[in-house]
This record gives structure tokens, sequence and C-alpha cells, in this order.
């Protein structure tokens, strides 16, 4: 059952009610009981008050598919900063941003308009958390979180769809799940004075929109100086030291990497994409190496979707390695968003 801010429930196993005020993770949600004050409650113990149980003289509000979120005026953007969509921890504490609460909220960089959701993960279930139509350079909030709150959730999921009133360049709609470490958050040096906002804050990218990107048929299908990079990738794998195989019982054999930059780098202000690609296919060599010299089985690669630059370079870069075969990650478990390495 899922249940949404305002939403009158009972418990099973105590009398009264109480209004449902949101979910704290593992299972766990605050009821705001009739004295005012909010109670925590296991989220398999509320039962929805339907309609024809409440009150006859109270009038409700109708009922909403959606967490619609409440959208601000259009925002002041660095136009030095790339076009996106990002997920911005925003501290209303600037001075000790650790030490407050922190407004989480949704910001959409582009020239498109998208329907998005946020939803947290609860055990093996996503929740969704709010939800709304956001325009052009404007930003819709999501929540209003300490630290600790963050902390108890293991990962965020933000859902997108692009589209325009006017003609367009079709953006595929995409899925990119943020993993949400708490200690991160009670870090004052987390926070940064970021370009895209002028304020002290922690953001997370959600979809680069590069408009100098060629699409894929347009691209060439190597350049002299992806060639030359190929052939000294290739010459280092080659030449490499033989070393005896060690004893396989309990070794490791498979290993996943997260290549979203926000688990790659504590601090990316200022960085072009340029930059932060060249950071992303670093860290595939360097698990690529060290993964063959482990003589491990196989290796993911999480990239997630975007733009598909980020996709179409890992495997570029994984093709100069011999021996290796390349193939989507498991659909069930990473969606479109990775790339299995299998070491032969």
């Amino acid at each position: 059952m899922q249940f949404k801010s305002g939403d009158k429930v009972r418990f099973l196993n105590e009398t009264g009610e109480g209004t449902f005020v949101r979910l704290t993770g593992k299972g766990m949600a605050l009821v705001e009981m009739e004295d005012g004050f909010e109670v925590p409650f296991p989220v398999s113990d509320l039962v929805p008050v339907r309609e024809h149980e409440r009150s006859a003289s109270r009038v409700e509000e109708p009922k909403q598919e959606y967490h619609q979120a409440a959208t601000s005026a259009v925002v002041p953007l660095n136009p030095e900063f790339p076009d996106g969509v990002y997920l911005v921890f925003d501290p209303q504490n600037q001075k000790m941003p650790s030490a407050g609460a922190i407004d989480v909220y949704v910001l959409n960089r582009s020239n498109y308009h998208i329907f998005f959701t946020v939803s947290l993960k609860d055990g093996k279930e996503w929740i969704c958390i709010q939800s709304g139509v956001l325009g052009p350079g404007r930003k819709a909030d999501v929540d209003t979180m300490t630290p600790a709150d963050i902390d108890e959730w293991q990962q965020a999921k933000t859902d997108i769809l692009f589209y325009s009133d006017e003609p367009f360049t079709h953006i595929a709609p995409l899925s990119n799940v943020i993993r949400l470490r708490g200690v991160k958050f009670m870090k004052d040096s987390s926070y940064q004075t970021h370009l895209l906002t002028e304020r002290k804050c922690y953001i997370a990218e959600v979809a680069l929109i590069d408009d100098s990107v060629a699409p894929e048929e347009d691209k060439p299908f190597i350049s002299n100086e992806e060639l030359r990079r190929m052939m000294e990738l290739k010459d280092r794998v080659n030449t490499a030291k033989k070393i005896s195989v060690p004893h396989l019982k309990n070794q490791v054999m498979e290993k996943e990497v997260d290549l979203h930059i926000e688990e790659l780098l504590d601090n990316w202000n200022g960085m072009s994409n340029a930059q932060l690609l060249d950071v992303q296919l670093k860290r595939v060599q360097q698990e690529m190496d060290a993964a063959i010299a482990a003589h491990m089985r196989k290796i993911v690669f999480i990239h997630g979707v975007g733009n598909g630059r980020l996709k179409t370079e890992v495997r570029r870069l994984l093709s100069t390695y011999k021996n290796v075969r390349i193939h989507d990650a498991s659909f069930a478990r990473y969606g479109v968003g990775a790339t299995e390495a299998e070491i032969i």
C-alpha cells in the first residue's frame, strides 16, 4: 500500500487514527496523532481510512494520482554550466552545511519540458516521493531532510521523460539511480559553492544534454588520436608480466564498478564534460588492468543511460583489450545502464 502525505490512516494493532506524514525508511513511517505529535509506525501496520468511513460533514480534497511537486519561477542559471537535469542537495545553513536541514530539489537546466518522478528504495521496493512536470530553467522541491534522514535511504532513482511544445530533437526517457551515503552529507567539505547555483550544495548529475555530441551514425569510426591511444593500451596489456595463477578458492571472480561521477569524486566543481569523461575512462582502465592481473572472470561497469556518450566511450576502450567479450549486463539488475566485460 502506498500512502502520501495527508492521508488518514488507522492502525492494525492499536485504536485511533492519524495523518500520514512521510516515510522514514526501513519499513517505517511517521504518523501525526490528534495531539500533534509525530509517532513512528511500521508501514505494514497502517490501514487507509476510506472515503465512506470519514465524517460526512468533512469535505475532502480529491485524491491525486501522484505527489505533485511545487515548482519555482525561472531560476537564473550560469551560462557556462552544461545543460541537463540535476538533483540538488541545498543546505539551509550555508555556514555549517552539515549542521541543519537540507532542501532537496530537481533542477531542469535545459530547453525541454520534463515529466519526472523521484523514488527512494526501501528494502526491495521503490517508493515514489515526488513527481511532476517541470518547465525549462525551473526547479521542483522534493523534500527537506537532515543528513540523518538521508542516511536512512540507500538509493534514490529519478525517471525523466523529455518533451517540448515546439519541434524538438528526441531524447530517450531515462532512469538514473544514485547511492545515498549519509556520511558524505555529514561532512562540510562535501558542500562546495557550485557554478550551477552559486550556493554551497551537493549536486548529483541525473542527465546531461550535450548538443555538441554528434549522433552515433555521424561519428567517424575512429580518429588518429584514438588509434594511437588504443595501440598504447594494447602494448601495455601485451607486455604485462606473466604471473602465476593463484589458488582460486575463495577468490573474488566478479566485480561491479559504478562510473557515476559522484561515486568517483567528492568535488567536481568547474570541471568540463571532457575532464569528467577522462576521469571515468581512467577508472575503467585501472579496474580492467587490475581485474586481468587478478585473473577475474568478469567486471560490470555501471554507466547509466544519459545521452549514451559514456557507454560508447567505455565500450570503445574495452575493445582495445585482448580476450575480452563485451555485452550488455543483466537487464533485470541494471536495466540498459551497464556493460559487462567478460575476461576469457
